[in-house]
């Protein structure tokens, strides 16, 4: 879950940037009609005009200096790896740790930490404030996207078009279908006729059931085609929410028989190692099978591309563990 926070432009920094942009178009206006022309064949070839969530915009046709503030797993699927990422993916995904490892942390976003990296291109959530998109613009080509809306290989897909990967998106497509294939001859077997899988997360006041995409739920219900418990199906999967609060009374009627558990960190240790003594939860079912799976927060933040790779292996190795 994202804090989304207001971010408010220093009168200094509003100076700096009508500044730079002023001395750029001054330096343009200063070009002969030949150099303009020129620029435009350049631009011809070296540019793509797409259509993203905050209308047309032109792009280079193979970016180089890339910040994402939302779908990196994405990107990375495409061969994409960021300059720079948002201070949620930074500092929360164990996941793509190694490949974001030299990504600068541009904050949620910092406009001044972005312009001073020089971006080519920006990738961002159609959930960032609209006057925090209008300066990133100002910076360079921004393309917006809605985030957790689309279905996670049509998210690869969607994007290897916009940047002209369709290839890497189709190789990276075919990629994790054949590990589902895989993963489907693994469990096989190990979760029995009518038995339910689910995923939950203890916090320090609730008990959240997650549905797709988040916390792996993705890889579960759409890419396993696992069954869910009716309750969670009927009131969560069904009416399309990602998420529902429970109470620890009414957690075992929604609790499945193998249950993918995380714990919210801040506050929520304490309160769920409480939980996890409670008469309640060792009455569930899943406790008794020895069927619930703590799996470390980190490693589940994310929902696309690389992130579900990753995930998806560490599933199949917490159900075949027990073999």
């Amino acid at each position: 879950m994202y804090m989304l926070k207001k971010w408010t432009t220093a009168p200094g920094f509003l100076l700096c940037l009508a500044f730079f942009l002023s001395a750029c178009g001054s330096s343009s206006e200063g070009n002969s009609d030949a150099g303009e022309n020129e620029q435009a064949e350049e631009s011809g070839s070296d540019t793509r005009t797409v259509t993203a969530e905050n209308g047309e915009v032109e792009i280079p046709a193979d970016p180089e200096r890339v910040i994402a503030l939302q779908f990196a797993g994405d990107l990375l699927a495409l061969g994409i790896e960021p300059i720079g990422v948002d201070s949620t993916i930074k500092n929360n995904s164990e996941q793509l740790e190694e490949e974001l490892a030299d990504a600068e942390d541009v904050g949620d976003p910092s406009v001044e930490k972005v312009l001073e990296m020089e971006p080519d291109l920006i990738v961002a959530p159609t959930y960032l404030e609209e006057n925090v998109i209008s300066q990133l613009e100002q910076i360079a080509p921004t393309v917006t996207a809605p985030w957790a809306e689309m279905d996670a290989k049509e998210e690869v897909a969607y994007f290897g078009e916009m940047l002209g990967r369709e290839e890497e998106a189709d190789e990276w497509i075919a990629s994790y279908e054949q590990q589902a294939e895989d993963a489907k001859e693994q469990i096989s077997g190990i979760i029995e006729s009518g038995e339910t899988v689910g995923v939950y997360e203890l916090s320090a006041k609730e008990i959240y059931v997650h549905t797709t995409p988040g916390r792996g739920s993705y890889n579960l219900y759409e890419t396993l085609d696992l069954p869910a418990p009716d309750l969670v199906q009927e009131e969560v999967l069904d009416p399309g929410e990602q998420f529902a609060a429970l109470s620890l009374e009414t957690l075992p009627d929604y609790a499945a028989d193998h249950m993918f558990v995380t714990v919210y960190e801040e506050g929520g240790v304490e309160e769920a190692e409480q939980l996890m003594e409670s008469s309640i939860w060792k009455s569930l079912p899943a406790y008794q099978n020895d069927q619930i799976y703590m799996v470390p927060l980190e490693k589940f933040w994310f929902n696309d591309g690389v992130s579900l790779e990753r995930q998806l292996d560490i599933q199949v190795e917490e159900l075949t563990s027990g073999e």
